[in-house]
Protein backbone atom coordinates (compact mmCIF):
# COMPACT_ATOMS: atom_id res chain seq x y z
CA UNK A 1 0.00 0.00 0.00
CA UNK A 2 2.81 2.41 0.91
CA UNK A 3 4.53 1.67 -2.40
CA UNK A 4 1.35 2.62 -4.30
CA UNK A 5 1.04 5.94 -2.43
CA UNK A 6 4.69 6.78 -3.07
CA UNK A 7 4.25 5.99 -6.78
CA UNK A 8 1.22 8.30 -7.05
CA UNK A 9 3.03 11.17 -5.34
CA UNK A 10 6.06 10.81 -7.58
CA UNK A 11 3.89 10.72 -10.72
CA UNK A 12 1.98 13.96 -9.96
CA UNK A 13 4.57 16.33 -11.57
CA UNK A 14 4.43 14.26 -14.76
CA UNK A 15 0.63 14.54 -14.81
CA UNK A 16 0.89 18.35 -14.51
CA UNK A 17 3.37 18.46 -17.38
CA UNK A 18 0.86 16.63 -19.59
CA UNK A 19 -1.68 19.52 -19.53
CA UNK A 20 -2.44 21.42 -22.73
CA UNK A 21 -0.29 24.44 -23.61
CA UNK A 22 -1.98 27.74 -22.71
CA UNK A 23 -1.14 31.00 -24.44
CA UNK A 24 -1.97 34.55 -23.43
CA UNK A 25 -4.16 36.05 -26.17
CA UNK A 26 -5.26 39.21 -24.29
CA UNK A 27 -2.65 41.90 -23.76
CA UNK A 28 -2.75 45.55 -22.73
CA UNK A 29 -1.29 47.61 -25.56
CA UNK A 30 -1.98 51.14 -24.33
CA UNK A 31 -3.25 53.39 -21.56
CA UNK A 32 -4.62 56.93 -21.47
CA UNK A 33 -5.54 59.02 -18.45
CA UNK A 34 -7.59 62.21 -18.66
CA UNK A 35 -8.15 63.61 -15.16
CA UNK A 36 -10.09 60.85 -13.32
CA UNK A 37 -11.01 58.90 -16.48
CA UNK A 38 -8.85 55.89 -17.41
CA UNK A 39 -8.86 54.28 -20.86
CA UNK A 40 -6.98 51.00 -21.30
CA UNK A 41 -6.44 49.46 -24.73
CA UNK A 42 -6.81 45.67 -24.67
CA UNK A 43 -5.84 43.72 -27.79
CA UNK A 44 -7.36 40.30 -28.50
CA UNK A 45 -4.73 38.59 -30.65
CA UNK A 46 -6.99 35.64 -31.45
CA UNK A 47 -9.91 37.59 -32.97
CA UNK A 48 -7.93 40.64 -34.20
CA UNK A 49 -9.98 42.97 -32.04
CA UNK A 50 -9.00 46.13 -30.21
CA UNK A 51 -11.05 46.82 -27.09
CA UNK A 52 -11.22 50.04 -25.11
CA UNK A 53 -12.01 49.73 -21.41
CA UNK A 54 -13.24 52.93 -19.74
CA UNK A 55 -13.56 53.48 -16.00
CA UNK A 56 -13.59 56.34 -13.50
CA UNK A 57 -11.10 56.39 -10.62
CA UNK A 58 -13.70 56.49 -7.84
CA UNK A 59 -14.83 53.91 -5.28
CA UNK A 60 -17.49 51.46 -6.40
CA UNK A 61 -17.11 52.30 -10.08
CA UNK A 62 -17.93 49.89 -12.93
CA UNK A 63 -16.03 49.75 -16.24
CA UNK A 64 -17.53 49.69 -19.74
CA UNK A 65 -16.01 48.09 -22.83
CA UNK A 66 -16.21 48.65 -26.60
CA UNK A 67 -14.41 46.57 -29.26
CA UNK A 68 -13.71 47.00 -32.98
CA UNK A 69 -11.67 45.36 -35.74
CA UNK A 70 -7.95 46.17 -35.93
CA UNK A 71 -7.29 47.79 -39.32
CA UNK A 72 -3.57 47.19 -39.84
CA UNK A 73 -1.74 44.92 -37.45
CA UNK A 74 -2.62 45.67 -33.86
CA UNK A 75 -1.53 49.31 -33.66
CA UNK A 76 -3.70 51.98 -32.05
CA UNK A 77 -3.29 55.60 -31.01
CA UNK A 78 -5.91 56.92 -28.56
CA UNK A 79 -6.12 60.63 -27.85
CA UNK A 80 -8.65 63.06 -26.42
CA UNK A 81 -9.75 65.44 -29.18
CA UNK A 82 -12.61 67.30 -27.49
CA UNK A 83 -14.44 67.70 -24.18
CA UNK A 84 -16.75 69.88 -22.10
CA UNK A 85 -17.85 70.03 -18.46
CA UNK A 86 -21.24 71.12 -17.13
CA UNK A 87 -21.52 70.97 -13.34
CA UNK A 88 -20.66 67.39 -12.32
CA UNK A 89 -21.15 66.09 -15.85
CA UNK A 90 -18.07 65.51 -18.03
CA UNK A 91 -18.20 64.56 -21.73
CA UNK A 92 -14.99 63.57 -23.53
CA UNK A 93 -14.32 62.53 -27.12
CA UNK A 94 -11.59 59.90 -27.59
CA UNK A 95 -10.28 59.04 -31.05
CA UNK A 96 -8.19 56.16 -32.37
CA UNK A 97 -6.46 57.88 -35.29
CA UNK A 98 -5.02 54.64 -36.67
CA UNK A 99 -8.26 52.63 -36.78
CA UNK A 100 -10.57 55.63 -37.46
CA UNK A 101 -12.84 55.07 -34.46
CA UNK A 102 -14.23 57.77 -32.16
CA UNK A 103 -15.85 57.26 -28.76
CA UNK A 104 -17.97 59.73 -26.84
CA UNK A 105 -17.73 59.21 -23.07
CA UNK A 106 -20.03 60.76 -20.45
CA UNK A 107 -19.50 60.37 -16.70
CA UNK A 108 -19.61 62.09 -13.31
CA UNK A 109 -16.87 61.87 -10.69
CA UNK A 110 -18.97 60.47 -7.86
CA UNK A 111 -18.59 57.16 -5.97
CA UNK A 112 -20.47 54.19 -7.41
CA UNK A 113 -20.80 55.64 -10.89
CA UNK A 114 -19.80 54.26 -14.28
CA UNK A 115 -19.21 55.98 -17.63
CA UNK A 116 -21.55 55.74 -20.60
CA UNK A 117 -19.96 55.39 -24.05
CA UNK A 118 -20.85 55.21 -27.73
CA UNK A 119 -18.18 54.35 -30.33
CA UNK A 120 -18.51 54.77 -34.09
CA UNK A 121 -16.45 55.17 -37.27
CA UNK A 122 -14.74 58.50 -37.87
CA UNK A 123 -12.59 60.14 -40.53
CA UNK A 124 -8.85 60.81 -40.54
CA UNK A 125 -8.83 64.47 -41.59
CA UNK A 126 -11.85 66.10 -40.04
CA UNK A 127 -12.91 68.64 -37.45
CA UNK A 128 -12.90 66.98 -34.05
CA UNK A 129 -14.62 69.64 -31.97
CA UNK A 130 -17.71 68.82 -29.93
CA UNK A 131 -20.53 71.36 -30.30
CA UNK A 132 -23.27 71.68 -27.67
CA UNK A 133 -26.29 72.42 -29.80
CA UNK A 134 -29.10 72.11 -27.28
CA UNK A 135 -29.99 71.75 -23.60
CA UNK A 136 -33.31 70.88 -21.98
CA UNK A 137 -34.16 70.67 -18.27
CA UNK A 138 -37.37 69.01 -17.15
CA UNK A 139 -37.70 68.46 -13.41
CA UNK A 140 -34.48 66.81 -12.20
CA UNK A 141 -33.55 65.58 -15.70
CA UNK A 142 -31.01 67.37 -17.91
CA UNK A 143 -30.69 66.49 -21.61
CA UNK A 144 -27.71 67.78 -23.58
CA UNK A 145 -27.48 67.57 -27.37
CA UNK A 146 -23.91 67.28 -28.67
CA UNK A 147 -22.89 67.38 -32.33
CA UNK A 148 -19.81 65.55 -33.63
CA UNK A 149 -19.17 67.02 -37.09
CA UNK A 150 -16.27 64.62 -37.67
CA UNK A 151 -18.60 61.63 -37.90
CA UNK A 152 -21.86 63.50 -38.69
CA UNK A 153 -23.28 62.19 -35.42
CA UNK A 154 -25.62 63.75 -32.89
CA UNK A 155 -25.55 62.46 -29.32
CA UNK A 156 -27.97 62.95 -26.44
CA UNK A 157 -26.64 62.83 -22.90
CA UNK A 158 -29.20 62.29 -20.13
CA UNK A 159 -28.33 63.12 -16.53
CA UNK A 160 -30.42 63.12 -13.35
CA UNK A 161 -29.27 65.74 -10.84
CA UNK A 162 -29.40 63.48 -7.77
CA UNK A 163 -26.42 62.21 -5.76
CA UNK A 164 -24.62 59.10 -7.01
CA UNK A 165 -26.29 59.07 -10.41
CA UNK A 166 -24.67 58.08 -13.70
CA UNK A 167 -25.41 59.62 -17.12
CA UNK A 168 -26.70 57.83 -20.20
CA UNK A 169 -25.65 58.43 -23.79
CA UNK A 170 -27.05 57.62 -27.22
CA UNK A 171 -25.80 58.68 -30.68
CA UNK A 172 -27.44 58.68 -34.11
CA UNK A 173 -26.80 60.09 -37.59
CA UNK A 174 -27.20 63.84 -37.95
CA UNK A 175 -29.75 65.11 -40.45
CA UNK A 176 -28.22 67.55 -42.98
CA UNK A 177 -29.75 71.01 -42.84
CA UNK A 178 -32.02 70.15 -39.92
CA UNK A 179 -33.30 72.97 -37.72
CA UNK A 180 -34.98 73.02 -34.32
CA UNK A 181 -34.25 72.44 -30.67
CA UNK A 182 -35.11 69.91 -27.97
CA UNK A 183 -38.64 69.87 -26.59
CA UNK A 184 -40.63 67.65 -24.26
CA UNK A 185 -44.06 66.95 -25.68
CA UNK A 186 -45.30 64.34 -23.20
CA UNK A 187 -44.47 62.74 -19.86
CA UNK A 188 -45.73 60.07 -17.49
CA UNK A 189 -45.25 59.46 -13.78
CA UNK A 190 -46.30 56.23 -12.09
CA UNK A 191 -45.08 55.88 -8.52
CA UNK A 192 -41.31 56.47 -8.56
CA UNK A 193 -41.01 55.88 -12.32
CA UNK A 194 -40.81 58.85 -14.68
CA UNK A 195 -40.94 58.65 -18.48
CA UNK A 196 -40.40 61.74 -20.62
CA UNK A 197 -40.78 61.99 -24.40
CA UNK A 198 -38.11 64.28 -25.84
CA UNK A 199 -38.18 65.39 -29.47
CA UNK A 200 -35.02 66.40 -31.35
CA UNK A 201 -36.60 68.52 -34.05
CA UNK A 202 -33.45 69.14 -36.09
CA UNK A 203 -32.86 65.39 -36.61
CA UNK A 204 -36.45 64.12 -36.61
CA UNK A 205 -35.92 61.88 -33.57
CA UNK A 206 -38.35 61.02 -30.78
CA UNK A 207 -36.68 59.73 -27.62
CA UNK A 208 -38.17 58.17 -24.50
CA UNK A 209 -36.16 58.84 -21.36
CA UNK A 210 -37.00 56.89 -18.21
CA UNK A 211 -35.58 57.11 -14.68
CA UNK A 212 -36.48 57.14 -11.01
CA UNK A 213 -35.81 60.07 -8.68
CA UNK A 214 -33.59 58.23 -6.20
CA UNK A 215 -29.88 58.34 -5.41
CA UNK A 216 -27.69 56.06 -7.50
CA UNK A 217 -30.07 56.03 -10.47
CA UNK A 218 -29.26 56.56 -14.12
CA UNK A 219 -31.65 57.28 -16.99
CA UNK A 220 -32.27 55.01 -19.96
CA UNK A 221 -32.78 56.48 -23.44
CA UNK A 222 -34.50 54.95 -26.47
CA UNK A 223 -34.74 56.91 -29.75
CA UNK A 224 -36.62 56.30 -32.98
CA UNK A 225 -37.48 58.23 -36.13
CA UNK A 226 -40.32 60.65 -35.57
CA UNK A 227 -43.37 61.06 -37.78
CA UNK A 228 -42.78 63.86 -40.27
CA UNK A 229 -45.16 66.76 -39.72
CA UNK A 230 -45.51 67.37 -43.48
CA UNK A 231 -46.47 63.76 -44.23
CA UNK A 232 -49.81 63.74 -46.07
CA UNK A 233 -52.69 62.35 -44.08
CA UNK A 234 -54.71 59.48 -45.60
CA UNK A 235 -57.96 60.49 -47.27
CA UNK A 236 -61.16 59.16 -45.78
CA UNK A 237 -63.72 58.19 -48.39
CA UNK A 238 -67.27 56.95 -47.95
CA UNK A 239 -67.60 53.20 -48.64
CA UNK A 240 -69.26 52.20 -51.92
CA UNK A 241 -72.19 49.80 -51.48
CA UNK A 242 -71.73 46.40 -53.11
CA UNK A 243 -75.18 46.37 -54.79
CA UNK A 244 -76.25 49.95 -55.46
CA UNK A 245 -79.95 50.45 -56.09
CA UNK A 246 -80.92 51.71 -59.55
Amino acid sequence: MKRIIVFLVLSMPFVCLAEAYQSTLLVQTGKLRESDLIVRTITDLESSKICLAFYVRTTGTSPVLSCYDAQGGFASNINQVGHFKEGNLVVRKMKDTINDVSCLVAYVSTPGTSPSIDCYKSRKAAKDDLVRSGHLREGDLDIYRVMDADSTKTCLVGYVTIGGTAPSLICYDSKPGGEGGLVQNSHLREGDLIVRKIVDRSNGKECLVTYVSTEGTSPSIYCSDGVASNQPKPRLEAPVPENPTP
